[in-house]
């Protein structure tokens, strides 16, 4: 018998050289660190089209920037930057545990409160109406620079007897109101400027004061009819004459009204320069003319 010949092993692949395999590894490094080259030009590119085509509108330095920037500066001084520690707010005052009062004593803090308001608002009335008579007016300041500044008026003020001028005096004006009875009419006259400063409508700070003289004369006619009434001088046109006597005469009875009440039968007239009681030939004459008519008519 004769033996079958065995089959010869193929030969199989030899693994390639250790230097072949080293430059592959470096050929792919080369090739990656290209694309990553070529990947950032063109994404550096397609962003500064973009910024060509989109600008940032706002004016704030990039982060980047500002923190080369800062960088920068530390560099240059030698200053090593600290974190940043927002500062604590301050602790609030604890305020001492307020008194204890009883009801009494809370009725008799809140007389003494509405005593001492009602000083205030005859003092800012009566300050109001020497303003007026010295010609100045500072509605707005604190009422103890408005005192100050009429002192300093009347220091300043030169002497109106002796002088051998002609120029008469000013009037005085009265915070006082007139009253005068015209058959079974009271009216009782304010001068206008006391209640409101020159060309104005609203009513000067104390002003409520001068205007609480009447509410008892009111309150005595029950339900009567009151006519408030506004009267200017001659200076300006006619026209606004009119709508200034009426808008002040439109204040005045607004407050009279809400301190009284509805049960009256109301009314506001506007006469401007049409009714004066004196001649408008002089400065004292037309402050005369310029005032308030409360009309009182049971």
């Amino acid at each position: 018998m004769t033996k079958s010949a065995k089959p010869r092993p193929s030969p199989s692949a030899s693994p390639p050289p250790r230097r072949f395999r080293g430059l592959l590894f470096l050929g792919g490094i080369v090739f990656n660190l290209l694309l990553l080259g070529v990947g950032s030009s063109i994404a550096w590119l397609v962003g500064m089209a973009v910024a060509q085509v989109y600008p940032n509108s706002s004016n704030q330095v990039p982060l980047t920037q500002q923190l080369l920037n800062q960088a920068q500066n530390w560099g240059s001084q030698g200053i090593v930057p600290q974190p940043v520690v927002s500062p604590s707010p301050p602790p609030k005052p604890i305020s001492a545990p307020s008194q204890r009062l009883t009801d009494p004593q809370r009725q008799q803090l809140r007389v003494q409160l509405q005593q001492l308001q009602g000083q205030l608002n005859t003092l800012m009335g009566r300050t109001a109406a020497l303003e007026s008579q010295l010609g100045a007016s500072s509605p707005t300041e604190p009422l103890e620079e408005r005192l100050q500044i009429l002192e300093q008026q009347l220091a300043s003020a030169p002497p109106t007897s002796g002088s051998g001028s002609n120029k008469p005096a000013s009037v005085a004006i009265s915070a006082t109101p007139e009253r005068r009875q015209s058959s079974n009419t009271l009216v009782v006259t304010f001068p206008s400027d006391v209640l409101f400063d020159v060309g104005s409508t609203i009513l000067r700070p104390g002003a409520n004061v001068i205007l609480d003289t009447i509410i008892a004369d009111i309150k005595t006619y029950k339900g009567s009819a009151v006519r408030v009434i506004g009267h200017t001088d001659n200076q300006g046109s006619p026209q606004q004459n009119l709508d200034l006597s009426f808008s002040r005469a439109e204040a005045v009875m607004k407050y009279l009204s809400e301190a009284i009440g509805t049960e009256y039968h109301w009314a506001a007239i506007g006469y401007g320069a049409n009714r004066p009681t004196v001649d408008n030939n002089s400065e004292n004459n037309r402050q005369l003319n310029r005032r308030i008519e409360v009309a009182i008519t049971p």
